[in-house]
């Protein structure tokens, strides 16, 4: 419970950093707008994620996880782009356990948005779990994500996905908060650093945070995830 107390205010705290940093840097204006644009963009985030488990019991004793790993997601198209992606990750769990990730977004379509920014829905394949506490198993996710620039050097996100987890009884859960799906994920994000133009690319680079909850087996995880992003669009 104390988890859950701390992360309502610092999801709030987040979105506000962002906002207020977009008084004191100056204004989008000065990039390239979408219209810009030739072929899309690409964007590629390095990361370490630690969550904190509110109900360990339900995870089968699983307390904690950190992990850490690589994502990446791409858009071909000026305005209307199809839109695709991969992410894999690796750690460990408190109880112990090792932590594995991959997925793969060979489907999407997304709406290009500003200089570098994008409203995008990716669908895809993967597998997850943690050994000896949340089964390794195949998952299908679908995720909307949004990214934007509110300045040359601070970029704002948001994500929600879902999973579906066909074949294990185990993760097949259903959620509190979406009750015709297993699993779900919420997450905000903040990037500060330069966003330039260079050899005819907008090119955007910089440390991230980002808050997360993710709601699975009955439970949910709060977690703080760190990293850093490049992201180019031309």
């Amino acid at each position: 419970m104390g988890a859950c107390r701390i992360g309502k205010p610092a999801f709030a705290g987040l979105a506000a950093v962002a906002a207020f940093t977009s008084f004191l840097v100056p204004a989008r204006a000065e990039l390239p707008g979408v219209e810009d644009r030739r072929y899309g963009l690409g964007s590629v985030n390095m990361f370490l994620r630690y969550a904190q488990v509110r109900d360990p019991e339900a995870a089968r004793d699983l307390s904690g996880l950190f992990m850490g790993g690589l994502s990446a997601r791409a858009l071909y198209g000026k305005r209307l782009a199809y839109a695709f992606g991969l992410g894999l990750e690796l750690g460990a769990g408190g109880a112990p356990g090792f932590g594995f990730g991959f997925e793969l977004y060979p489907a999407g379509v997304a709406v290009a948005i500003g200089p570098s920014g994008y409203l995008g829905l990716f669908t895809g394949i993967g597998v997850n779990g943690v050994t000896a506490r949340v089964p390794m198993t195949l998952v299908l996710p679908t995720e909307v994500r949004l990214e934007l620039d509110v300045t040359k050097r601070a970029r704002i996100g948001a994500l929600f996905a879902v999973n579906w987890t066909p074949a294990d009884d185990v993760r097949q859960t259903r959620t509190g908060l979406i009750p015709f799906v297993d699993e779900t994920t919420m997450a905000l994000t903040a990037r500060f650093g330069k966003t330039f133009e260079k050899y005819g690319t907008l090119m955007g680079r910089g440390y991230f945070f980002r808050l997360e909850r993710r709601e699975l087996m009955r439970t949910v995880f709060l977690g703080l995830a760190f990293g850093w992003q490049l992201d180019a669009a031309k």
